[in-house]
């Protein structure tokens, strides 16, 4: 009687993921669903310590993928809005260049970041997060894995060993130094981030000039956009090109809301009045930002036991609304990666990987060029007329129908 062996799968690495941002999270529950352990640190103290930005936009085909494959997509459907994939585009005269109206659903509706990462966060088991975990720093063991330092928001430190950490932690992640010596440079954009709560009621002039989605106006090296969130806001960016510095070393007190709006209407002073509304109404939360990026080619050479997703491997400004949606689908590829080691003894880990990254990498170079060429065209003397036109030709190029995609403004603490 012939003998069979019967091949186990390999003992369950040690993972740790960095960072419980929407790609952390979603890594997270997707590795809960195939029962292999992680351990999940972020250094915030609680799910509410602070304010998690304004709204995004999800693709079929990237971040509601993800959420169909970790059983989440339903609880997405009951948050999203679809009304909030309008654009509108305009110059500082007010004049409309662009004004698409989402009356169909293109696939890609608008959900308030705050409600996503609830969702997820309520996915997972109520102790899977380690809170107040602040990441000290990350270095290589002999035996090829890498120790964790951790200091909690008590000031206890502790330290752990990993066979894989992972870096969702954002625009100055801790991983990143491991693997490259390429470092955020300046988008040349500068941004100061505002909002107006109870539009409706206070300044009905203005939630009717906004609309349902987003309101964008472009001119001399210039932007305000304006954007409807599902909690009766409305979310404003306001940004200018200008120096790294300029946001220190300008003189304004920042938290002085008159003196900040003072210094912003003095930017757009022959910008239209109804324009001006948009920062002289702000709510007196007015928080300076300046956006960073990496190169659009950036890659690394892969090292077993680390790699990253998210804005930690292809941090980008947020002019083509890729940002969340590139995190998410990262998260369902290298839960796959990882699964496909952990289950089979035919596949090593850091191969596995390995592919993850290649493939990451490859997509996201296209999106990190997108974005950059929308960023060039949105500041320019004579924008958005550059814009448009590009739009158009890439429409009639296509045949497709929907409208551009409205700028995802990154985590504000990412």
């Amino acid at each position: 009687m012939a003998s069979t062996t019967t091949v186990m799968p390999s003992k369950p690495p040690h993972i740790a993921i960095i960072g419980a941002g929407p790609g952390g999270l979603l890594l997270a529950r997707l590795l809960h669903l195939s029962h292999i352990p992680f351990t999940l640190l972020e250094a915030e103290p609680h799910r509410h310590s602070r304010a998690q930005g304004g709204s995004l936009d999800l693709h079929e085909e990237s971040g509601q993928l993800a959420l169909q494959e970790a059983g989440l997509i339903d609880e997405f459907r009951m948050i999203a809005r679809s009304e909030g994939e309008d654009f509108i585009v305009a110059d500082k005269t007010g004049k409309l260049h662009m004004n698409e109206v989402d009356s169909e659903g293109h696939g890609r509706p608008e959900v308030d970041r705050i409600q996503l990462r609830g969702i997820l966060i309520d996915s997972l088991p109520a102790d899977a997060i380690q809170w107040g975990s602040k990441v000290r720093s990350i270095n290589p063991t002999k035996d090829g894995k890498h120790e964790i330092h951790i200091e909690s928001t008590d000031r206890t430190k502790r330290t752990e060993i990993f066979d894989l950490v992972i870096g969702a932690d954002g625009a100055w992640s801790r991983v990143r130094p491991l693997l490259s010596d390429t470092k955020p440079h300046y988008s040349t954009i500068s941004c100061a981030d505002s909002r107006i709560r109870s539009v409706d009621t206070k300044y009905p002039h203005l939630s009717k000039l906004v609309g349902r989605g987003t309101y964008s106006a472009f001119s001399d090296y210039k932007g305000i956009i304006a954007q409807r969130n599902g909690d009766g806001s409305i979310h404003i960016y306001t940004m200018l090109q200008k120096p790294e510095n300029w946001l220190k070393e300008i003189g304004v007190d920042w938290s002085n809301a008159e003196n900040v709006k003072d210094l912003l209407l003095g930017e757009f002073k022959d910008w239209d009045n109804s324009l001006k509304d948009l920062l002289r109404h702000s709510d007196s939360d007015i928080v300076p930002r300046a956006l960073y990026m990496l190169p659009t080619s950036f890659v690394w050479t892969s090292k077993p036991g680390l790699t990253m997703l998210g804005d930690a491997a292809h941090l980008m400004t947020p002019f083509a609304g890729e940002g969340v949606n590139l995190a998410m689908i990262d998260s369902l590829d290298l839960s796959k990666a990882i699964v496909s080691a952990t289950k089979s003894a035919c596949t090593d880990l850091p191969e596995a990987v390995k592919g993850y990254e290649e493939t990451m990498l490859a997509r996201s170079h296209e999106k990190m060029q997108e974005t950059w060429k929308n960023l060039e065209l949105f500041f320019r003397r004579d924008a958005p007329r550059e814009f448009v036109e590009h739009f158009e030709e890439m429409m009639k190029a296509h045949g497709g129908p929907g409208g551009p995609e409205g700028p995802e403004m990154p985590d504000p603490q990412a």
